[in-house]
């Protein structure tokens, strides 16, 4: 027993160096992954491995500040000199993290401060380690030692430098100004669209800031009446705002932080070199493997941290504008192609999650299980509820973590989506009256084949969100198994009512699991948890007013993509930048969408579900999701409604 607690003494220092440095190739590679995965393992290994990496180094430093090897004191024989000592500095490159991941979380950036104590210490604790080494070791490994060291610093203030920009504390958008050329702005096809986003990068950090409200999108009006482009740049804008927030990029595009990255790099080099040249005989073979793996792993994650940085819009601008054509091409080759931003295949949002509260209440079980998970949660059901006689409703929790899906978001949704938000601006257009048609000759979206049920449950939906997506879910699903199956439909028939499903899942899904996301009156506990007999009763008199036609099948896809909009509408910033960081939410792509358009509790125009409940002139223009006519404001009151005032700004894009 004795003998394998020394052996472990001997060899714990070198496993947990070892160990470090492989938590950070997983980091690296793992947190680009999250930019668009919403794999629950992932996210869990993720946040273990980014968790373990601070601990695992951290822990590692105070070891080696108390390690009987390096104290003047200890008598050791030359050949049986440790390295350990050398790897203090190496684990400061560590708890300086990745450039793919600095933040799990939006709460880590609002603890930079908390992180710079840390590295405070943790570099105070790195300089003493070198102090007790001085005077047993020859002075070429302690110069080596000494630029690793600086490496090690520079690399852990980046990493500061990161969380306090991600935070977005008194952020003036200094790092997105002047950093476009006009002659690039007026390339077509994907160039063009690369560069409106960028050019309106201020603009959205405005946005997930909440420093700008009220503020107009930069956006031209040609670009706001492309929904296709619009989607193309809704979609680069979200996925820099997520570099932005949650790894080095923003940091890495000043010019401080890109000298301080080059003096770090050729200190390690040159303490490569002398560590190299440096006589190492009298030192342990396994000290000096482990050192050349930490060495020459450093350097292929640098090199593949080039090429990540290489990857992003911003690297692709710059050499644009230094006129480095060739290093602009590669960059734009690497940037476009399929690992990259690829123009055709659609990154934000790529899923959406999907929850069938049907068929939960109901206990259908004719529709076999296509996941694992469902696969786990039939058994849980067999096992809790049939066997042991366990309530349903306990083991309700166990079913929003199995029974939960995600599906890819296609295109046709999207274009649904993009052209309704429009067709919303349209109909409210700022300084008109609600009461009047919209000057442009436009009609406001008609209701017919679907108005007995919204004239039922629209005033529900204000009273009782939650509730309302609850019963409009049910009757849903009630009224899409009477439609034949997809051979037997045409395709674009078979699609919409893929698209419906999918939101009447999507919605339920966000009431289930992210609440917090929608405007609701009551605890979504306490809507989940109404008698299903009630609701179905209430269903079966509302369901006798829908009959299945092409037109009800648009007519109710239009209203889901209405909820949705009035939900993003309502939804919180916080909530939307915390969402980044798990891959993305389809209610944020949304929600990011109509602040272009000026819709949203947070822009120029709010928007509620009905006009039905409001007699008097709003303080601050309105838009409904779904506008009835017969409750109409008298041209009198409408006439006395303040005026609001939009700041105005140059439409460049």
């Amino acid at each position: 027993m004795e003998s394998l607690v020394k052996q472990f003494n001997e060899w714990e220092m070198k496993l947990l160096v070892l160990l470090s440095f492989t938590l950070q190739w997983f980091l690296f590679f793992a947190g680009s992954l999250r930019r668009h995965g919403t794999s629950g393992f992932l996210r869990l290994s993720i946040w273990a491995a980014y968790l373990g990496a601070d601990l695992v180094a951290v822990y590692s430093l105070g070891l080696l500040s108390r390690h009987e090897d390096i104290t003047p004191e200890g008598h050791i024989p030359w050949r049986t000199q440790p390295l350990d000592f050398f790897w203090a500095p190496f684990l400061l490159i560590h708890l300086g993290g990745q450039d793919t991941i600095t933040a799990f979380s939006m709460e880590d950036n609002n603890l930079w401060l908390r992180h710079l104590l840390n590295q405070v210490v943790q570099v105070v604790l790195a300089m003493y380690v070198f102090w007790k080494s001085i005077g047993r070791h020859n002075v070429e490994l302690l110069v080596s030692g000494i630029l690793v060291f600086v490496a090690g610093a520079i690399k852990y203030g980046e990493r500061t430098w990161s969380l306090k920009c991600g935070s977005l504390e008194s952020s003036t958008g200094h790092h997105y100004i002047n950093t476009l050329p006009e002659e690039i702005n007026f390339d077509d096809g994907y160039y063009s669209i690369v560069c409106v986003a960028l050019d309106s990068m201020p603009y959205i950090l405005g946005i997930f800031s909440v420093s700008s409200l009220f503020a107009r999108s930069p956006l031209s009006e040609e670009t706001l009446r492309d929904p296709n482009k619009m989607l193309k740049v809704v979609r680069l804008q979200l996925g820099m705002m997520h570099d932005d927030l949650y790894t080095k990029t923003i940091v890495l595009r000043t010019r401080s932080a890109i000298i301080l990255r080059c003096i770090s790099q050729i200190s390690v080099l040159v303490a490569f070199a002398l560590f190299y040249a440096n006589d190492k005989w009298w030192y342990s073979r396994g000290d000096i493997v482990i050192t050349y793996t930490l060495f020459i792993g450093g350097f292929l994650l640098e090199v593949c941290a080039v090429f990540t940085l290489m990857m992003s819009p911003w690297t692709w601008a710059w050499l644009k504008v230094q006129k480095c054509n060739m290093l602009a091409r590669l960059s734009w080759l690497i940037f476009s192609s399929d690992i990259g931003w690829p123009e055709k295949e659609q990154r934000w949002p790529n899923f959406m999650g999907q929850y069938n509260l049907q068929s939960w209440l109901t206990g259908n079980n004719n529709r076999k299980p296509r996941t694992c998970n469902q696969r786990v949660m039939a058994v849980v059901k067999r096992l809790f509820m049939d066997l042991i006689g366990v309530e349903k409703k306990k083991i309700f929790w166990v079913s929003k973590l199995l029974d939960t899906e995600y599906v890819n978001v296609d295109k046709m949704m999207l274009e649904y989506v993009a052209k309704e938000i429009s067709l919303l601006h349209d109909e409210f257009p700022i300084g008109d009256v609600p009461t009047e048609k919209p000057p442009h000759g436009k009609e406001r979206r008609e209701w017919k084949n679907i108005e007995p049920l919204l004239q039922k449950t629209q005033t529900d939906l204000g009273i009782d969100f939650g509730r309302g997506i609850f019963e409009m879910h049910m009757l849903t699903e009630i009224h899409l198994c009477k439609y034949p199956s997809p051979s037997d439909m045409e395709a674009n028939n078979a699609g919409m009512v893929e698209v419906c499903r999918k939101l009447s899942h999507y919605m339920m899904y966000l009431l289930v699991t992210h609440p917090s996301m929608l405007p609701l009156n009551i605890s979504a506990e306490a809507t989940l948890g109404l008698d299903p007999k009630v609701i179905e009763d209430d269903l079966e008199s509302n369901e006798e007013f829908l009959e299945p036609s092409k037109e009800t099948l648009e007519g109710m896809v239009h209203m889901w993509i209405r909820l949705l909009i009035y939900a993003a509408g309502k939804s919180r910033v916080e909530m939307h930048k915390a969402q980044l960081s798990r891959g993305g939410e389809l209610i944020t792509f949304v929600w990011l969408f109509m602040s272009h358009y000026g819709l949203g509790d947070s822009q120029v125009r709010r928007i509620q579900i009905t006009n039905a409940d409001n007699t008097m002139a709003p303080s601050v223009p309105d838009v409904y999701a779904f506008y009835d006519s017969s409750y109409s404001i008298s041209s009198d009151e409408s006439s006395s409604s303040p005026h609001v005032d939009v700041p105005s700004s140059p439409s460049n894009a």
